[in-house]
Formats: structure tokens, C-alpha cells, sequence
């Protein structure tokens, strides 16, 4: 491209930009994070639709007898055209057509006979360039113009000259009524192909807010949008500008659309963009095997050899497989009619020499290959000069005219003066303005950032705040349970129990999605046990389904038995909110919960239900924190409305997307997707422990420290009945004290407490062990607080496990024992 071209591009992209910005009035984002939530929308809107129910919209357009009618059609057409389904698109637009000219509508007529233009270019026909070109300056209404400037602009990106293009944009851009009602349409397809543009030009940040305003500023969000052009086009900026983690999420995206989607091409294109993000991160082996299902001869991703033949061939090279990118090399010579094609002969011809072992003759081709660039490169740059100079001669010139009237006109000159006098008034006040804006936002910026510390600590100490008291209702609820009481003083216990333990839940729902919302929740992937987790949920809710006389059934893949590497703690924490979920609103009939291997190392998780369902006006809100289905539900089944939301979030965490389908009446079914490979190191199984110990009747000596009155009187009830003796103190300074006189077997230790807190005493008891040389007595926090940190900040002060409030006499005796097995002494005991 010549720079006489590129810098009035510049400007006019500059003011389609400013013009676009008025207009919307969205704020723009920068860089990188804008990009990632363009992919974030792309993907989300092209996973809620399909092909299928884009061909059903053109059929009930078909059955309008309006311009909307015809303007969906075309949608349909262009949006069918851009996946490369010639054949399909070609159908829909002699459909258009056809409806235009019952209508007798010569806009969309014309847009017809463009689109059937379009569908030959992309066949090899560029002949047909210079006919879209003309329309594009003499069209007959300024949509078809707009049409017709998209098309060219096309043409030329194509052919490099990019400045060209974007003025051609620019001129549409300026042609279009700001309040017709298509006037979205016309701007959503100019700000595509500026996107493209940009692209070509590496402007990241330009490039993704071009093709932000194409996909939410101006797109018809009635519209099905199965399509996910833009993250392709994200995907191969990203590797242009060398951003190798932002084309593996890009592509990671579109890889995830491609496979389920139902238009075949889109997975060749998927393949594709496989091979060019596996090169840019240096894998000929993953690039050998993203193009491997296609064959020798590509079958039918051949339409795209100009692009996947080099990345194979150098691939092959690389991987030593030297008469393959021979063959390659070959048939890449002879694709003549590709530009692209041949630029890239010469760097495939140096690897194939490179791995034959012939260094020298691989070095002599890349230089003269670099010399050749170098050399066409200056010339552009000599002719891109020449014609800088002379656009300058030509503004010199045109300025000796204006001096000249202005000399001429002595009172129009002090009107240009005192213009621009009030221009820079004004751009003074409006840069004033701007800085004003910037400290507020620096100012609201440190708001927001207190008040999100504010709120991480006001919901640390909230917990800590509820556990405590809820610690003594559970707990006493669970000694009682245990005693010899009458039928109706059982039943008062058994729903104390129940009301503490939905408590429990509700925090810790509460806790979760803080958590998620601030960023603070991260995947811990490990080896697991995928069909024993599978069989635990089950397990858990067996019961509840029986006593609601409801059928549980599990269908688990065999493909997938054994280690898996993933959270298997958050997947049973999504699978327990969904099978929940679905035991609540069904009263009869069978919830099922399926597993299924999926491509590549992907698991397919699925829970149905033959329960109430929802419809669609319901699913749009049923993911979003504190919603239900309708209002009524809230009432009839209970629930916080925190379960979905908290699940779509840990699914997306993972790598997937939790999505739904319903019918009112006939039930739902939820299902996700995430990458879970097979484990490598399979965890030890524990050893058998036989002739185990019964806990309650070892004679354990057991120092509690906790400054609540309660939580003592709660853990003395607890272990009268067994022969451990407990000894109590109010702080940790005293638990210090007293843990220096000896004779303890284990310590349960509070973190909150005044004098000193737990954390400190706890290492204080680790520093007198070491100094004494005396054996690690167990010590378990025994506390009110639950957040990861805080389990952490135990484990770092020295103790051995982390016991959160409210517990049981089950979670207690089994922490104690855990402990106690752990160093070997409970056997003694």
C-alpha cells in the first residue's frame, strides 16, 4: 500500500471512529481486554443459535410481504455466503431475488444481483471487481451502495491495498441516514470490513473495536447469528502480532463453536485455524495432527491448500518427514494463481533443504529470498515517496491560493482568526474537561477498589461472624439427634438439624459467588477418580430422589473409567447444584445424569429431569445470581437462585459453557462440556487399615482453644461421652502456656481469638517443638473461618487440617482420628 494512500485512510478512519463513537455512546475498551470480551459475546451469541434455525428464520421471512421481510433474506444469505456455502447461499439469494421482484423493491433487487457478484469472486472470478466497484459509486440507493462499497473494499484488502479500501468505507460510512431504519444493517457490514482492514495493517486495538461495533454496536440482535467470523479473523491477529496465549483462547473458542456446530465448512476452516496457531507456537507435530483427518490430498479442505499446504510442509520438515514436504513443496509451486501461495515457496523450500541436510543451499535460498523482499519493498517505499511529495506539491500549491484570497478578503481573514481562536478556547476548556473526567475516574477507581477490600473482609468477618453461633446450633442439634429421645422430640431435633444445615449451604453459596465476582476462585485440576465422583453425587441424592419418588439414573461413558485430570472438586460442586436443581422441580418421572467422552480429551456432562421446565423468556434470567424461572418459584420450591450461576461460572472457570434447553411441562436438561485429559501419575490408594481403633474410647488428652463460651460448652458436650480429656482456655497466649506444660496428644485451635490469635499461637507451638526437639503433636484449626486464604494461612502457620464451624460429632471424630493417624499415635492411644 502507498503511503499517498494510507495517511488520508488514516484520517478517515479516524473520523468514521470519532462518528461512530457519537453515535452509540458506548465507551471503548483497550487492547487485549477488549478483544477477550468480543470472543467472550461471539461465542456465547454463535452457541445460542444454529444453521438450522437460521434456515427456519429465511423460511418465515419468505411468508412476509415487506422490506423487513427482504432485509432478513438477505441476512440469511450473506450470513449462509460468508461460511463458504456457495451452493446454499446461492439458493437463498434467487429466493431473494425472487421476493424483491414481487415486491418490485430495486434496492434488493440490486442487492440480489451484488450478492450473486460476491458468489462468483469467491470462486476465482475477479472480473467481476470492477462491476461491484461501479455500484458502489453509482448505485441507485445508498444500502446498495454501501453493499457494493463492503465488496470493494474486500476486493482491494485482498489485493493489499488497504489504504484504498478504507477510504471506499469511509465514503459509504459518510453515505449513510443516520435514522433509517436498515441504517444498522449498512453500518454493521462497513465496520466488518474495516475490521479486516485493520487486521491486515496489526492495529489490534483498531481492529477489535471495528469489530466490536459490527457485532454489538450495530447487528440486529433478533437476528440468529450462528456465524463466528470474528473469532477467526481475532485468532489470526493474534498470531500476526505474535499473541500466542490470545489466539489459544481465541481459537480454543472458535474450536468449541465449530464442533457443534451443523455447517461442515466451518469445521475445514476450524482445522485450519488449528494448524496456524499450533505453527505460531512452534508444534509441527499438533500441526501435522489439526490437518491429519483431511489426507494426503487435503479432500475436502483442498479449496484452502494455499494456506494449510506451507504449514505442513514446514511441519514435515521439521519433524523430519522430508519426501512428504517435498510433495508438498511441489504441489505448492503449482499453485500459480495464489500470490500467497507463492511468497511462501521460498521459506518452505529453505526447511525442506534444512532438514535433507543441505544448510548452505537452505541459506542461499532464504537470502536471496529476504534480498528479493527487501528489494520490492524499497520500491514500494520509493513510489509510496514520490507520491507523498507529490500530494505535498499539490497542498502547497492549493495553499498559495487560499493565502492569496485570504490577502484579498482582509475581513474574512479576521473571521478565520477569530474562529480559530474560539476553536482553541474551546479545545482548551475541552481538554480541561477530559483531565477533570480522568481524576474522577482515578478517584472512583480507588473507590471501587476499597470497597472491594472493604467487602472481602466484610464477608471474612459475616462468616466468621454466623458460623459461630450456627456452630452451636448444628452441633447440639447433632449430640441430641444421637440420644434416646420420643418420636416427636426426634422430629423437633431432625428439622433443627435440617434448617442449620440449608443455613450452612446458603453461606457458603453467598461466599462462592463473592468469590467468583471478585476474581478470588482458581481451578486446582489434579488427578481424580471421574466415574468414583460421579457415582458420590449419585450417592448423595439417591436417597431424596427415593423419598420423592423419583427414579436417579446414572449413564457413565466406559471410555472414561479410571484417573482424569481436573477440580474434581468444583465438577462434583456443579454436579450437585444440577442434580439438586432437578430433584426440586420434579415430583415424578426420572432425573438422569449422563457422562459421555467427548473430541479430544473433552467429557460431556449432562443432568435431565422430567420435571416443571421453563421457557425461553425463563432461561434468559435463570443464570443470573439471585433468579429463578419466574417469581412463583421462589415460594413453591425454595432455593437461593445462586446454584446456576455459581455453576455457569466454575464450568466457564474450567474451560466450558453450562447451557440448557427446556419445554414448560415435559422437563429440562443441562449440559457442559470441559477438557479433562487423562491423569498421567495415578495417585497411591491408601493402605487397608485394619483392626481400626475406635476413637471414643482412646484416652486422648486434648487442649481446646477458643475465646467463645459456646463453641467450648459445644465441644465439651461432644466428648463427655467418649474417654478423651479436654482442657480449655480462652486465647492463645493461654493455649501456648499450656501446650508447654505437655501431656497433649492433639490441639484444636480457634484463629480468631483476643491476647493471641490462633495463627500466631500455632507457630509459637511449632518453635518450642523445634527448639525442644519434642515430638509434632497434631494441631487443627478449629474455626469459624472458611475461605480458602484461611485454610491456607493454617497451613502455612503449621497446623495439620482445617475443621471449619459448624461441625458434627462425625466431622470432629473423623478430623481427630485423621490427625491422630497422621502421626502415628492414635494406634498407640
Amino acid at each position: 500500500m502507498s503511503l499517498s494512500r494510507f495517511v488520508p485512510a488514516v484520517f478517515a478512519l479516524f473520523v468514521m471512529l470519532c462518528g461512530a463513537v457519537s453515535a452509540s455512546a458506548q465507551p471503548q475498551s483497550g487492547g487485549d481486554d477488549d478483544a477477550l470480551r468480543l470472543a467472550r459475546f461471539v461465542e456465547h451469541r454463535a452457541s445460542a443459535t444454529t444453521f438450522a434455525a437460521l434456515n427456519a428464520f429465511g423460511e418465515t421471512a419468505l411468508q412476509r410481504s415487506d422490506r423487513e421481510g427482504l432485509n432478513r433474506l438477505y441476512h440469511v444469505t450473506w450470513t449462509t455466503l460468508n461460511q463458504g456455502e456457495f451452493e446454499r447461499a446461492t439458493v437463498w439469494n434467487q429466493r431473494l431475488a425472487a421476493a424483491a421482484r414481487r415486491q418490485n423493491d430495486a434496492r434488493y433487487i440490486d442487492i440480489a444481483r451484488l450478492n450473486a457478484l460476491t458468489i462468483r469472486y469467491d470462486q476465482g472470478d475477479e472480473s467481476v471487481a470492477r462491476e461491484m466497484a461501479r455500484m458502489a459509486v453509482s448505485g441507485r440507493d445508498w444500502f446498495v451502495r454501501a453493499h457494493a462499497a463492503r465488496l470493494t473494499a474486500l476486493t482491494l484488502i485482498d489485493q493489499g491495498q488497504v489504504g484504498e479500501a478504507l477510504e471506499v468505507l469511509e465514503g459509504a460510512e459518510a453515505d449513510i441516514p443516520d435514522n433509517d431504519p436498515f441504517a444498522a444493517t449498512a453500518r454493521a457490514g462497513i465496520w466488518e470490513l474495516a475490521g479486516m482492514g485493520l487486521k491486515e495493517l496489526n492495529d489490534v486495538l483498531g481492529a477489535a473495536t471495528a469489530f466490536r461495533k459490527f457485532e454489538i454496536d450495530y447487528s440486529n440482535p433478533a437476528y440468529p447469528r450462528p456465524d463466528f467470523d470474528s473469532l477467526y479473523n481475532l485468532t489470526m491477529m493474534a498470531v500476526q502480532v505474535g499473541d500466542q496465549s490470545g489466539a489459544t483462547r481465541y481459537y480454543a473458542a472458535h474450536h468449541r463453536l465449530a464442533v457443534r456446530s451443523d455447517m461442515p465448512s466451518l469445521k475445514i476452516y476450524d482445522a485450519s485455524l488449528c494448524a496456524t496457531v499450533a505453527n505460531a507456537r512452534e508444534r509441527p507435530r499438533a500441526v501435522l495432527a489439526c490437518l491429519a483427518p483431511y489426507g494426503e490430498d487435503l479432500g475436502e479442505a483442498a479449496f484452502l491448500a494455499d494456506e494449510v499446504l506451507p504449514l505442513r510442509a514446514i511441519a514435515r520438515a521439521r519433524t523430519g518427514q522430508t519426501a512428504g514436504a517435498r510433495r508438498d513443496l511441489e504441489r505448492l509451486r503449482g499453485l500459480e494463481s495464489s500470490s500467497d501461495a507463492q511468497s511462501q515457496v521460498a521459506h518452505v523450500e529453505a526447511e525442506v533443504l534444512f532438514a535433507e541436510g543441505r544448510p548452505d543451499e537452505a541459506y542461499r535460498v532464504m537470502r536471496s529470498h529476504m534480498l528479493e523482499s527487501e528489494a520490492t519493498a524499497a520500491k514500494r517505499f520509493s513510489a509510496g515517496i514520490h507520491q507523498v511529495t507529490g500530494n505535498m506539491q499539490q497542498q502547497l500549491t492549493e495553499r498559495r491560493q487560499q493565502l492569496e484570497t485570504a490577502r484579498a478578503n482582509t475581513r474574512l481573514q479576521r473571521l478565520v482568526i477569530g474562529i480559530g481562536i474560539v476553536f482553541l478556547l474551546f479545545a482548551v476548556g475541552t481538554l480541561g474537561w477530559q483531565w477533570r473526567q480522568a481524576e474522577r475516574l482515578r478517584t472512583a477507581q480507588r473507590r471501587a477498589e476499597e470497597a472491594n477490600r472493604a467487602k472481602s473482609e466484610f464477608l471474612a468477618n459475616m462468616s466468621h461472624e454466623i458460623r459461630t453461633p450456627l456452630n452451636g446450633v448444628v452441633s447440639m442439634a447433632d449430640s441430641l439427634a444421637r440420644r434416646d429421645l420420643d418420636p416427636q422430640e426426634h422430629e423437633m431435633v431432625e428439622l433443627i438439624r435440617s434448617s442449620g444445615a440449608t443455613l450452612e449451604r446458603l453461606l457458603s453459596d453467598i461466599l462462592d459467588s463473592a468469590k467468583i465476582e471478585s476474581g478470588q476462585v482458581t481451578i486446582e485440576p489434579a488427578a481424580f477418580d471421574l466415574e468414583q465422583t460421579v457415582s458420590d453425587v449419585a450417592a448423595l441424592w439417591r436417597v431424596k430422589a427415593e423419598d420423592r419418588h423419583v427414579a436417579l439414573e446414572v449413564a457413565f461413558d466406559p471410555a472414561l473409567t479410571g484417573f482424569v485430570e481436573g477440580d474434581g472438586i468444583r465438577i462434583r460442586q456443579v454436579l450437585t447444584n444440577l442434580v439438586s436443581n432437578a430433584l426440586k422441580f420434579t415430583s415424578e418421572g426420572v432425573v438422569r445424569l449422563s457422562v459421555e467422552a467427548g473430541e479430544g480429551d473433552r467429557v460431556t456432562f449432562q443432568v435431565s429431569d422430567t420435571g416443571v421446565g421453563f421457557d425461553a423468556e425463563q432461561k434468559s434470567r435463570i443464570f443470573s445470581r439471585f433468579q429463578q424461572a419466574d417469581g412463583s418459584i421462589t415460594r413453591r420450591y425454595g432455593g437461593t437462585g445462586l446454584g446456576l450461576a455459581i455453576s455457569s461460572a466454575l464450568v466457564e472457570l474450567m474451560g466450558g459453557t453450562l447451557d440448557c434447553e427446556s419445554v414448560p411441562g415435559e422437563g429440562s436438561a443441562f449440559w457442559f462440556a470441559i477438557p479433562l485429559p487423562r491423569a498421567e501419575h495415578v495417585p497411591a490408594e491408601p493402605a487397608p487399615v485394619d483392626n481400626a481403633v475406635d476413637i471414643t474410647t482412646a484416652p486422648i488428652r486434648i487442649l481446646l482453644a477458643d475465646d467463645h463460651p459456646a463453641n467450648r460448652k459445644v465441644i465439651e458436650i461432644m466428648l463427655a461421652a467418649t474417654a478423651m480429656d479436654l482442657v480449655t482456655v480462652e486465647d492463645g497466649q493461654q493455649a501456648v502456656d499450656a501446650f508447654v506444660g505437655g501431656g497433649f496428644d492433639l490441639v484444636l485451635m480457634d484463629m480468631q481469638m483476643p491476647v493471641m490469635d490462633g495463627l500466631t499461637a500455632t507457630r509459637a507451638i511449632r518453635s518450642f517443638e523445634s527448639g525442644q526437639g519434642a515430638r509434632r503433636t497434631p494441631v487443627l484449626m478449629l474455626t469459624a473461618n472458611a475461605m480458602a486464604e484461611h485454610v491456607e494461612a493454617g497451613r502455612q502457620a503449621g497446623a495439620d487440617g482445617h475443621l471449619t464451624k459448624p461441625v458434627t460429632l462425625a466431622s470432629l471424630f473423623e478430623a481427630i482420628s485423621g490427625a491422630l493417624e497422621a502421626e502415628g499415635e492414635l494406634e498407640a492411644a
